[in-house]
């Protein structure tokens, strides 16, 4: 299966609104309604899947001066299908001004299956990016398969990170050692750029990379999600996007177009 879908946010009017939702079975954007000045849309999956052999792509185009921030709606399992990777790639263009909160829910890599993911940033030289990646590899009781991890960021013209991370059988040995996972089987990563003020430190399972172009990569290895995403948290205190919008339980929208503030349309 082939896909893809399209989002973008701009500034109209004074306020941030979402001006463009596309996409393709199984990714289907949704706006919901949230309190606050953030617009958020969540990608719902319309089949199961990812699956091998599905070739999926999601672009978000955040304008000049607007903010979004952009979640899915629930975690994701990368099935074996026909026994070829299942592949994503996700562009994320941040024009001036703007403000990116990219937070997807997990991927679990189930056993024998293949995931490549890229996740590819473009950002004006005085955009903000928060993005986030939880792999967890393998289902309960199973062995993992095979996920190939690249992250792409490049800022006002300048390459500021490149980075690829493979896990599974077919990853060089030793993946699963002290220098990778160190027997973790969730991997969360934390990509921020600019970078915070307030400082972050290296601990037992979790590294922090000072990038040279100003940007944070946090990468925390963990036995189950909730200790992962503590542990990014922890670091990550000064992501301003995320605690701005709500936690709430969202609405979808039956629309593309933006609703009047405070609304809900269902």
């Amino acid at each position: 299966m082939r896909a893809t879908a399209l989002i973008r946010a701009q500034v109209r009017h004074g306020r941030s609104v979402v001006t463009r939702l596309r996409g393709q079975v199984p990714l289907a954007p949704r706006e919901v309604s949230v309190p606050g000045p953030i617009p958020e849309v969540v990608l719902v999956g319309g089949a199961a899947g990812p699956i091998g052999g599905d070739d999926l792509a999601v672009r978000v185009e955040v304008g000049p001066g607007a903010r979004l921030r952009i979640r899915t709606a629930a975690a994701a399992v990368v099935l074996i299908g026909d026994g070829t990777p299942a592949r994503q790639r996700v562009d994320l263009v941040i024009a001036a001004g703007a403000v990116l909160d990219w937070s997807p829910e997990p991927v679990v890599v189930a056993a024998r299956a293949t995931f490549h993911t890229v996740v590819h940033a473009e950002l004006a030289e005085d955009a903000r990016l928060f993005a986030q990646e939880t792999l967890i590899l393998g289902r309960a009781g199973e062995p993992c398969g095979d996920v190939l991890s690249r992250w792409d960021a490049v800022v006002a013209g300048r390459p500021v990170l490149r980075q690829r991370s493979a896990y599974g059988p077919a990853a060089p040995p030793g993946w699963r050692g002290p220098a990778g996972t160190a027997g973790g089987t969730v991997v969360g990563t934390r990509l921020t750029l600019p970078a915070p003020a307030e400082p972050a430190s290296s601990a037992p399972g979790r590294a922090v990379c000072a990038l040279a172009g100003g940007g944070r990569l946090i990468t925390v290895t963990a036995a189950d999600v909730p200790a992962a995403h503590t542990a990014l948290a922890a670091a990550t205190r000064t992501d301003q996007v995320s605690s701005a919008t709500s936690s709430d339980p969202a609405v979808p929208r039956s629309s593309t177009l933006p609703a009047p503030a405070g609304a809900a349309v269902r």
